[in-house]
């Protein structure tokens, strides 16, 4: 079966400074990963470099493949296979979450996509939500735009890039169940986050970005003890 993200020898760096370092990665459908580290670790990096976002300034190796297409031979080809939802969800304030996904939709090469309304309901958007401007919205409630137009668009791949930031508990609890709908779509998922217990909660596996590689962890609940998620982060666990 081929991987919806296959990184090989990955390597970057920047301004001097080596950030990734021969970095691996393979993603399946249906797979949900989780990428910790600490503020600096490249992690924002890491999703620049699959998104295909890094400018001339940055040196850059190694292979990136989306969906068996390879990001540096056909770019939009390979990027049309995936979502990305960043931290601040990206919507149009004056657009309605209907008119934002017509709009999103409109810009790709997209040959099918699913009823946007169902897409809607899939994602958890109330029905009295939907035709208000998005200006009105909660971070949670853009997410679930965003998200709405990933099935709309029906992505392969999706990219969260610190999804729980700034949510409350019952949004947060809301985001984790949409993420396991997602799996269960069959999509593969990758959650950069620093919310240990979330991803825990949704992550098929957790790996930690150090010294510009990955490296898989494990930590049960009744293990995570403030010492342990400081020796997590220090690539102790």
């Amino acid at each position: 079966m081929t991987a919806l993200l296959a990184i090989q020898q990955l390597s970057l760096s920047f301004a001097g400074r080596q950030v990734l370092q021969q970095l691996d990665l393979t993603l399946q459908a249906g797979e949900v990963v989780s990428v910790l580290g600490s503020n600096g670790a490249g992690k924002s990096t890491l999703l620049k470099s699959i998104l295909g976002l890094h400018d001339g300034r940055v040196m850059q190796t190694g292979v990136i493949h989306i969906a068996g297409i390879d990001l540096l031979q056909a770019r939009q080809q390979a990027l049309s296979q995936l979502a990305y939802v960043p931290e601040q969800p990206a919507v149009y304030g004056h657009l309605s979450a209907i008119e934002n996904i017509r709009y999103f939709l409109s810009l790709g090469a997209v040959s099918q996509t699913l009823n946007i309304t169902t897409c809607l309901s899939m994602a958890g958007l109330p029905e009295q939500a939907w035709h208000r401007p998005c200006s009105d919205y909660s971070k949670g409630m853009k997410q679930k735009v965003m998200l709405a137009l990933a099935l709309a668009k029906q992505a392969k791949l999706l990219l969260l890039d610190e999804p729980n930031s700034g949510l409350d508990p019952q949004a947060t609890e809301e985001l984790n169940q949409l993420i396991m709908q997602c799996k269960q779509q069959g999509m593969g998922v990758l959650v950069v986050t620093h919310d240990v217990l979330s991803a825990m909660a949704f992550s098929d596996r957790l790996l930690m970005l150090a010294n510009g590689q990955l490296s898989a962890v494990s930590i049960d609940q009744q293990a995570l003890t403030l010492d342990n998620l400081k020796r997590l982060y220090q690539g102790q666990l």
